[in-house]
C-alpha cells in the first residue's frame, strides 16, 4: 500500500512540474472553451458539454436577433424602460430556457447517463414545459435488466445532480479562464450549481419515492442499519449543503444577471479573482452526494497567461469510514506537432484506493472569421470508483468532439 501511495504522489508532483514548465511555451491567442464531447454511453461528463453547447447556441441566436434595449439610454425614463424590458425578457424568455436546460441535463444526461452506462433496459423521459408555460420539473422512467448493487442504485439516484455539478464546473472554468462570462452562462451556472443545493434544502423527513435526495437517504440508511453504522438525516444534509454557499461564483452570477445585464444592458460581465502578481486565484467550496456517500470539495483555481490550473481536495464519508481525494488539472501543459495537451488526475480513498488520469488534446483544423474549429480527443483510464461525470467501473475513458475557439481576442 505504501508503494502505491508513493507512486500516485509522484505522479502528482510530476504534473505540477509539467505545469510549471509549460509557462515558457508559446500559447494560442485564446483558451479553448468547453468542447462538445461524445462517448459511448453519453455519460454525465459528455452530456453536460452538449447541454452547455446547445445553451450557448441558443443564447448566440438570441443576441443576434433579439435586441437588448428598446431605446437609446438617454435619461432615467428610457434607461428604466430598457431595464424593465430586459427584466421581462429574462423572466419570460431566458429563465424558462435555462430552467429547462437544467432539467434536461439532470434527467437525460444525469439519471439517463448512469442508466445507459450500467444497464441495458428501456429508458424514457418526461420533460414538460417550464414555468410560466407549464408545470416544469421532469422525470426519468426505466427498466433494469439485472439486479443492481447499492453503488449502482446510488449512482443513478444522484446522477441528475451530478450532471449539473459537472456542467457548473465546466462553466466556471470557462469564465475564470476568460475573465468574463455571458449573462446566459451566468444563469446557466446558477441553475446547475444550485441543483444540489435546492434539492437538499427542500428535503424534509420522509420524501416520496422518486425524490432523489429522499431516495439517497433511504438507501444509504438501509445499508448503514444492516452493518450497525451511523445513519444520515435530512437535517444533517441541509446543514452540510450550506458549505456550497462559500462559492463566489454564485454571487458573480447574480451580479452578471441583474446588475450588469438587466440594469446596465451589458451581455458580458467580469469575473473577479484574487491577484497574486500575474496569477489570479479563486477558492470555492461545494457539497455533493455520490455513489459512496457524501463529500465536501474545495477547489483552488489559478489562472495565469490564459492557462487554467485547479487543485481539488475532497473530504467525505461513506458507510463505516471517512473518505478523501486529491485532484490536479491543468490546461496547455504541452504542445506537440500542432496539438495542445491538457491533463488531469485524481487519487482517492473511498474507502478503497482508486485513481483516474486523463489527457485532452486539441488541434485547430479550420480557421475563419475570427474563430478556429478544433478537433478534440479525451483519453484516460480509471479504476473502480466514483468520479463526477465519468464511468463507475474500471476502464478506459474515450471521448471525441470539437470546440470553437476565438482567435482574435487575447484572454486576460
Amino acid at each position: 500500500m505504501t508503494s502505491g501511495v508513493s507512486s500516485r504522489m509522484a505522479w502528482l508532483a510530476v504534473s505540477l512540474l509539467c505545469a510549471r514548465a509549460a509557462s515558457a511555451q508559446p500559447q494560442p491567442q485564446a483558451p479553448m472553451p468547453t468542447p462538445v464531447l461524445v462517448d459511448r454511453d453519453m455519460t454525465p461528463g459528455a452530456g453536460a458539454t452538449v447541454t452547455i453547447a446547445v445553451g450557448r447556441l441558443v443564447a448566440h441566436a438570441e443576441d443576434r436577433f433579439v435586441p437588448i434595449r428598446l431605446f437609446e439610454d438617454r435619461g432615467r425614463l428610457r434607461r428604466g424602460a430598457n431595464a424593465t424590458y430586459r427584466l421581462a425578457k429574462l423572466a419570460l424568455f431566458d429563465e424558462p430556457q435555462e430552467n429547462w436546460f437544467r432539467v434536461a441535463n439532470h434527467e437525460v444526461f444525469g439519471h439517463g447517463g448512469r442508466l445507459r452506462e450500467l444497464f441495458d433496459g428501456h429508458i424514457g423521459y418526461q420533460l414538460p414545459a417550464p414555468p410560466p408555460y407549464g408545470r416544469g420539473g421532469g422525470a426519468t422512467f426505466f427498466e433494469l435488466d439485472r439486479q443492481p448493487t447499492v453503488e449502482d442504485v446510488l449512482a443513478v439516484t444522484v446522477g441528475g445532480m451530478e450532471a449539473n455539478y459537472v456542467a457548473a464546473r465546466a462553466l466556471a472554468q470557462d469564465a475564470l479562464t476568460q475573465g468574463q462570462w455571458h449573462y446566459r452562462d451566468a444563469r446557466r451556472y446558477l441553475y446547475a450549481e444550485y441543483d444540489t443545493i435546492r434539492y437538499v434544502l427542500d428535503t424534509h423527513g420522509l420524501e416520496k419515492e422518486g425524490h432523489d435526495v429522499g431516495d439517497f437517504i433511504r438507501i444509504y440508511n438501509d445499508v448503514a442499519e444492516d452493518v450497525g453504522e451511523q445513519r444520515l438525516s435530512a437535517r444533517a444534509l441541509r446543514r452540510s449543503v450550506l458549505a456550497s454557499f462559500a462559492n463566489p461564483m454564485l454571487v458573480y452570477s447574480y451580479y452578471s444577471t441583474f446588475v450588469s445585464y438587466v440594469w446596465s444592458g451589458h451581455t458580458y460581465a467580469p469575473v473577479p479573482m484574487i491577484h497574486l502578481g500575474a496569477t489570479r486565484y479563486l477558492p470555492m467550496a461545494r457539497f455533493h452526494l455520490t455513489s459512496f456517500g457524501t463529500e465536501f470539495v474545495i477547489d483552488n483555481t489559478f489562472v495565469r497567461n490564459g492557462r487554467f490550473y485547479d487543485a481539488t481536495v475532497g473530504i467525505g464519508r461513506t458507510i463505516g469510514s471517512r473518505t478523501w481525494s486529491i485532484g490536479l488539472q491543468g490546461t496547455r501543459l504541452a504542445s506537440l506537432n500542432g496539438w495542445t495537451i491538457d491533463g488531469e488526475g485524481t487519487i482517492w480513498h473511498r474507502p478503497e484506493w482508486g485513481e483516474e488520469f486523463a489527457a485532452t488534446v486539441h488541434r485547430n483544423v479550420v480557421e475563419r472569421a475570427g474563430h478556429a474549429l478544433a478537433l478534440v480527443v479525451e483519453a484516460g483510464f480509471k479504476t473502480d470508483g466514483y468520479m463526477p461525470g465519468d464511468r463507475l467501473r474500471q476502464g478506459a475513458i474515450v471521448r471525441v468532439g470539437a470546440a470553437l475557439i476565438p482567435t482574435l481576442r487575447q484572454s486576460p
